[in-house]
């Protein structure tokens, strides 16, 4: 369930008053000035169906909007969401894997701070899914535990983004709306573009989802924890770059976790957020693409806490989501411009996905 005033503790609420006193937001590490809060939502799916009866569970997702006056979560429906998400851009953001609701919504509280950097008036809203360890059992064998962990989180991912779709097509793109994540969160986000963009998974696809473009509708993808191929032709989300304006990734050379996704991959295969996207293989949408490297920003870490201390990608959120940036740090620039580190990027062989596998 949604957490309420009365499970936040005084922690949280000290920091949600002195920001500047958290570790990834202090001055010494982000020399960017504060703006104004976001107005802060939370959809949470951890009472839906996981796997299948997912046009019925989309019914059950819960929708609560952080309130100002009572520093408190107020239940709400998904019409009043949907409502506001038209008068503002909006970042649609999904945690990473291994968290439980209390730890997602730490970090969440992380992502709202650290977005008060962005200039004007905006909306973020916070998905909240079944992300916790699923197997249990004695750790005998911790490598064959964790990854069998892994690849059951990944099943779910694409089921969330089935879900993250759906509301996604009921938003207005009249403002920006940008669907981001970080690692299987990011997975999540490029499964519903997918989706959105007419393709099927697992037998199932969205009614309505077409390949036409839609003008403010975005990716922001921090270390996605999946294949390095899946975006290209003929590979498992081909459809994900073609409804989108723009498609705002990162990746790390250096990153300690993403560095052994080929033990978890199904198909042993390097990962999206380790070596990066080549741009030449998306074809007729390599133009969208804004790809940064954040080896030196982030060093050896896959975690959000060093993630969002980088005023680079940060910056970049900013203006991919909302249309602003914060600072005259680096940026992608328009979309004619492709500043991609082709020296780093790994050129995935283009092996065909096997249909029978539920990735």
């Amino acid at each position: 369930m949604i957490a309420h005033s009365h499970t936040l503790s005084l922690g949280l609420l000290f920091l949600l008053a002195w920001p500047n006193l958290s570790s990834p937001l202090s001055a010494q590490e982000c020399n960017v000035c504060e703006h104004s809060s976001p107005e802060f939502w939370v959809v949470n799916s951890r009472c839906a169906p996981r796997c299948n009866n997912l046009d019925e569970g989309f019914e059950a997702l819960i929708f609560e909007r952080w309130c100002t006056e009572t520093n408190s979560f107020q239940e709400e429906t998904r019409q009043a969401l949907l409502e506001r998400q038209s008068q503002l851009p909006t970042l649609l953001f999904v945690h990473g894997n291994s968290l439980d609701h209390k730890n997602a919504m730490k970090s969440a509280w992380k992502v709202y701070e650290r977005l008060r950097v962005c200039p004007d008036p905006k909306l973020f809203v916070f998905w909240s899914w079944p992300a916790e360890w699923v197997h249990k059992r004695p750790l005998v064998r911790p490598i064959k535990l964790v990854r069998k962990n892994i690849r059951t989180k990944y099943i779910y991912t694409e089921r969330q983004g089935y879900y993250v779709a759906k509301l996604a097509q009921q938003m207005s793109t009249e403002l920006p709306l940008t669907l981001g994540g970080h690692s299987f969160g990011a997975t999540c986000a490029v499964v519903a573009a997918h989706y959105l963009g007419g393709g099927s998974l697992n037998g199932q696809t969205l009614a309505g989802g077409s390949p036409d473009d839609r003008i403010n509708l975005r990716l922001s993808l921090i270390s996605p924890a999946m294949d390095n191929d899946h975006l290209y032709s003929g590979h498992r989300y081909e459809m994900a770059a073609y409804p989108i304006e723009k498609l705002h990734t990162t990746y790390n050379t250096r990153d300690a976790t993403l560095k052994r996704w080929p033990i978890q991959s199904f198909r042993d295969q390097q990962a999206m957020g380790y070596t990066g996207i080549c741009a030449s293989r998306l074809g007729v949408n390599a133009h969208k693409l804004c790809q940064q490297l954040l080896t030196e920003d982030v060093g050896r870490s896959h975690y959000m806490k060093e993630h969002l201390a980088s005023v680079r990608m940060i910056s970049q959120v900013c203006q991919t989501a909302f249309g602003s940036s914060p600072t005259g740090a680096w940026s992608c620039g328009n979309s004619t411009r492709l500043q991609v580190e082709m020296e780093n990027i790994l050129k995935a062989p283009a092996r065909a996905v096997v249909p029978s596998i539920g990735l």
